[in-house]
């Protein structure tokens, strides 16, 4: 029994550290990626290695393809037009499913068989 109890510590103690290095190296991630001159607005990774981004430089706002190879302007934005997207008007009109409508559908799955 001590040697369970024990394990079980050893266990919350590791799942501990590994949570307080992830907070020290993502803090240490946003401090390297800031820039004074250049901010990443939005993206949207469109495969594998490939996204499309919008980067605002000084006043001017750019949309460039990102690919494991090559970064390329793609067209300068106006002001105007960038504005949200509603999130039912994001992607094809397909809203994803929340967390406990699949864990609904889970427990359907389980009574079925019965």
């Amino acid at each position: 029994m001590l040697k369970v109890i024990g394990t079980f510590i050893a266990v919350a103690l590791i799942l501990y550290g590994s949570y307080l290095a992830s907070k020290y190296i993502s803090r240490g991630m946003t401090k390297g990626s800031s820039s004074q001159y250049m901010r990443l607005i939005d993206q949207i990774t469109l495969g594998q290695d490939r996204h499309v981004a919008i980067l605002q430089v000084s006043g001017k706002y750019f949309l460039v393809g990102v690919t494991a190879g090559q970064v390329q302007l793609l067209s300068e934005l106006q002001d105007e037009e960038l504005f949200p997207l509603a999130p039912e008007d994001a992607g094809d009109g397909m809203k994803a499913p929340d967390f406990k409508s699949i864990m609904e559908k889970f427990g359907d799955l389980g009574k079925k068989r019965r």
